[in-house]
């Protein structure tokens, strides 16, 4: 999905001269979106042969403004196409859509762009909103089915202590941010990510439950597991709660094949203290030998926990491994700082809040201090706000060094 931009009303391309090839630079747009405005920009120190009319840039910021006056709309209306995830990166950094046009790599996942693996033909359904986005994304927006849903996949190689290599395929539901990279507040996946891990979360089980479905369709499955709980972790078990209906009903449950020898935290360790701190973590409680097992987590930080899980069941005699993780979490930093909704009343944050029927809304922080009944926003129109509030602006200061 996309995170700041307004599907409905998209009035400008940026295309990366830089990265892409003919085929998306001679693509009709017009053809999809009348009257859209196209950008193809270069970054002045390289130099192309492609005759067509080039806006050259030394740096993202001032290009991004140059666009906002010659397009003359705003930051939500604007969408960027670049098979560079480095210069995605720093799009999303002043919040413009993102689609990437292949794969991304493993390196990349925490600046995630709102589209990837864009192949020519998809693009037309990206354009008219065929496709709405990472599916985790969509179940904890709308908690409900959306056509053309679609995971991040990301493929890789372990070595086993046998010394060969076997394959790793990682499937992810979307992007997960916390509440240390204000990149966006009031994310209904993050907050289903942070709810999940103490209640029962439906949308999270729609998600597990199609995903799953969804892979078993195209693969011969037989066992469906989870990343267990550490010694002396919290008694809730949220693996242990889902119904995963679609599944269940010819027999597919979750099993618990794994166990934690030890525990331990990865929180604030960089990738070799988490490789080094999940080594040899795991026994195999279930007999694997020749199964083709999927196994799901939660959120995908460094995928060391995943990967060692895997490891392990292939070490254990399994014949294939899959894992789907709900998440990955991301470290997007924002030039833009971020402004939430305000209450009404009395002027403090609105935040997400869930209804007795699960169900998102925005409700004000302070609801318990108000003497009458506080405002509440519908989690769409509480999106488009967020959006509104938080888009681009043109500035003023590029008139200054102009006259130096």
């Amino acid at each position: 999905m996309w995170k700041w931009t307004d599907p409905d009303n998209i009035k400008a391309i940026i295309l990366d001269v830089d990265s892409l090839d003919e085929a998306y630079l001679s693509f009709p747009y017009i053809q999809y979106i009348p009257d859209v405005q196209l950008f193809l920009v270069q970054d002045e120190n390289n130099t192309h042969d492609k005759e067509v009319e080039v806006k050259e840039y030394y740096d993202i910021t001032n290009l991004l403004q140059d666009i906002l006056v010659d397009s003359n709309c705003d930051s939500t209306s604007i969408i960027s196409i670049s098979n560079n995830p480095l210069f995605l990166k720093d799009m999303m950094r002043y919040h413009i859509g993102t689609i990437l046009t292949h794969n991304l790599a493993k390196d990349f996942l925490r600046n995630t762009p709102d589209f990837t693996a864009c192949t020519i033909n998809m693009l037309p359904k990206i354009l008219k909103g065929e496709v709405s986005g990472y599916a985790a994304e969509v179940y904890a927006t709308y908690g409900k089915t959306v056509p053309q849903m679609r995971l991040l996949k990301i493929e890789n190689e372990i070595s086993l202590s046998d010394g060969t290599n076997r394959e790793v395929i990682v499937f992810i539901g979307g992007r997960y941010y916390s509440e240390k990279h204000h990149y966006l507040l009031n994310d209904p996946l993050s907050f289903d990510v942070l709810n999940f891990k103490r209640y029962y979360t439906y949308s999270v089980d729609l998600f597990f439950d199609a995903a799953l479905y969804s892979l078993r369709k195209r693969e011969s499955i037989d066992a469906l597991t989870y990343i267990p709980l550490k010694p002396g972790e919290s008694k809730y078990d949220r693996f242990v709660g889902l119904k995963l209906e679609k599944n269940s009903i010819d027999g597919m449950k979750l099993q618990q094949i794994l166990e934690f020898k030890k525990s331990f935290s990865q929180k604030g360790n960089n990738l070799s203290m988490r490789k080094e701190n999940v080594k040899g973590a795991f026994n195999v409680i279930s007999d694997v030998k020749d199964k083709n097992i999927i196994i799901i987590d939660d959120v995908y930080s460094t995928g060391s926990t995943i990967e060692e899980a895997i490891k392990t069941l292939y070490e254990n005699g399994a014949n294939k491994v899959f894992a789907i993780l709900l998440a990955v979490n991301q470290m997007t930093e924002s030039n833009i700082k971020y402004q939430n909704l305000k209450c009404r009343l009395c002027g403090k944050e609105m935040k997400l809040k869930m209804s007795k029927d699960g169900k998102l809304f925005f409700g004000c922080s302070a609801y318990n201090q108000h003497k009458e009944l506080p405002p509440t926003i519908d989690l769409k129109h509480g999106l488009k706000s967020l959006k509104d509030k938080n888009k681009l602006e043109v500035t003023t200061v590029r008139d200054l060094e102009d006259e130096y």
